[in-house]
């Protein structure tokens, strides 16, 4: 018994190629061969010459020059391994980029105007001990005093006021 061998994944590949003819003459030679030696290689090209011909008795379909067009642009651009290109990108990422920029400026003018809205209404407990800052450097004696009559009749006497400040009355 004859032993039976398969044909290779190339020429699996080039048969339909063959049946086209758009093989060269050495392909073609190298493909007869396979086809001699091979029952299973000559079974698999009658199928397809068979496929082929069952294809050719559907009916045709009319399509149109767009989709024509369509199809090729489509078929050319992944030969190239170029993505569909949109005319109007550089416009749509430009807009993106202002609105971007719109908005953050938006949101920085907010902060800077409550920061400084915030510095005068808001009221600093800071900026009123400043103010009143001869009351409360004195308000331990204010504490310890029972009324400003009290004060006044501590600061005429000698003995009780401080040595770096002058005396109010002689």
């Amino acid at each position: 018994m004859a032993k039976i061998t398969r044909l290779s994944g190339e020429e699996r590949e080039n048969l339909v190629a063959y049946l086209d003819g758009e093989l060269d003459p050495q392909q073609i030679r190298e493909i007869e061969l396979a086809l001699g030696r091979s029952p299973v290689a000559r079974h698999d090209v009658d199928m397809l010459a068979r496929t082929w011909d069952l294809l050719d008795n559907l009916p045709q379909q009319q399509v149109g020059e767009q989709f024509v067009t369509e199809t090729m642009s489509l078929v050319i651009g992944a030969e190239l391994g170029d993505e569909e290109v949109d005319p109007l990108a550089p416009l749509k990422a430009r807009n993106r980029t202002l609105w971007w920029s719109f908005a953050v400026g938006l949101v920085s003018l907010a902060l800077v105007g409550g920061y400084v809205v915030a510095g005068y209404v808001v009221p600093n407990e800071t900026d009123e001990l400043l103010r009143d800052y001869e009351i409360v450097a004195e308000l331990d004696k204010y504490l310890e005093a029972e009324d400003a009559e009290y004060l006044q009749k501590l600061a005429d006497i000698k003995e009780f006021a401080d040595p770096e400040e002058p005396h109010a009355n002689p």
